[in-house]
């Protein structure tokens, strides 16, 4: 294929809605650089969605960061939940309670520049240029602490032959969020609702950690197990259909945990990766960067399509949708 970019000659007289942002998505794979990976996952993407869209023969996992839920991306991947265009989601104990807590107050745009000191003695938490109250954390533990009374409650009648794991305190939330006016919203209420596994292997990496952590102090025995999550996880993989698609949106653990179970994707099955990132090569982090020691560990085969967007998935994974 000839590099070739968007002449905008022909686009001069041309009036039609959207013909310009059209032309650069189009352009974008024979443009080189960063556009072609750009316009390959974008391909691919658009070709899985489709499948999915259609007839259902398709396996969509993806995994993303907390601070993809904590901006706009959100709605985004609130609308693949909805729609049952994604079969598994990974993510992180921000990924999950920053979803809930945009239904209970107010996210806001601050800037970059902000100095953290200064917010904190206004009561605001600072993630990137977006501000958080603290109010609404507390919202959030007045909305979690009676789920996980709940299910201890369960653990007890049990005489704790059961445990209960992330993904099932996770779908026990997004049941809880019904009485919540911006559910609709939330990518953690459309998995409950539409029985999306939604796996957080780090639970207690958040405020949700903090609760559960504190919770055991005034009423012990709440037991969390995170290993029959791992193993549907891989089982889920290995029942997965012959089309495949893994979406890493960021990379730590969510995407690292996504990735490690293709090794159990059928044989035959067709396996494509996408990821976006900012992470750099010299990190030589294996969970945030490069994904040429993924496939040294043989979790991605050489047969398999992959393509590694270096970029903000903020801005990059909508223009691919």
């Amino acid at each position: 294929m000839e590099v070739r970019g968007v002449d905008f000659d022909k686009l001069l007289n041309d009036d039609a809605p959207g013909a310009a942002i059209e032309a650069v998505l189009r352009a974008g794979s024979s443009c080189g650089l960063q556009a072609s990976e750009f316009g390959l996952a974008r391909t691919i993407i658009q070709r899985v969605f489709e499948l999915k869209r259609q007839n259902g023969k398709c396996s969509v996992f993806l995994s993303y960061t907390s601070n993809l839920v904590s901006c706009g991306l959100r709605e985004t991947l609130a609308f693949l939940a909805k729609h049952k265009l994604v079969d598994m989601f990974v993510s992180t104990g921000g990924g999950v309670e920053e979803d809930v807590i945009k239904c209970l107050g107010q996210t806001l745009i601050g800037d970059f520049a902000l100095r953290g000191s200064e917010l904190r003695k206004q009561g605001l938490n600072r993630i990137g240029n977006l501000l958080v109250p603290n109010d609404n954390y507390c919202e959030f533990e007045n909305f979690f602490v009676p789920v996980i009374e709940s299910l201890h409650g369960k653990q007890r009648e049990s005489r704790w032959n059961s445990h209960t794991t992330p993904s099932e305190i996770i779908a026990a939330v997004g049941d809880a969020m019904e009485s919540l006016q911006l559910k609709e919203e939330s990518v953690v209420y459309w998995c409950a609702r539409n029985n999306i596994p939604l796996y957080c292997p780090a639970l207690t990496d958040g405020s949700m950690g903090d609760m559960i952590y504190f919770y055991n102090f005034s009423k012990k025995g709440f037991l969390v197990d995170p290993i029959p999550d791992a193993a549907s996880l891989n089982t889920m993989m290995s029942n997965a259909s012959e089309e495949i698609c893994v979406i890493c949106l960021g990379g730590g653990l969510p995407k690292h945990h996504i990735v490690r179970s293709l090794k159990h994707a059928p044989p035959s099955a067709r396996r494509s990766v996408v990821m976006v990132t900012t992470g750099l090569n010299v990190d030589g982090c294996a969970s945030s960067c490069s994904l040429a020691d993924d496939a040294s560990h043989e979790y991605i085969h050489p047969v398999d399509t992959v393509v590694r967007v270096h970029g903000d998935a903020s801005l990059l994974f909508p223009l691919m949708l």
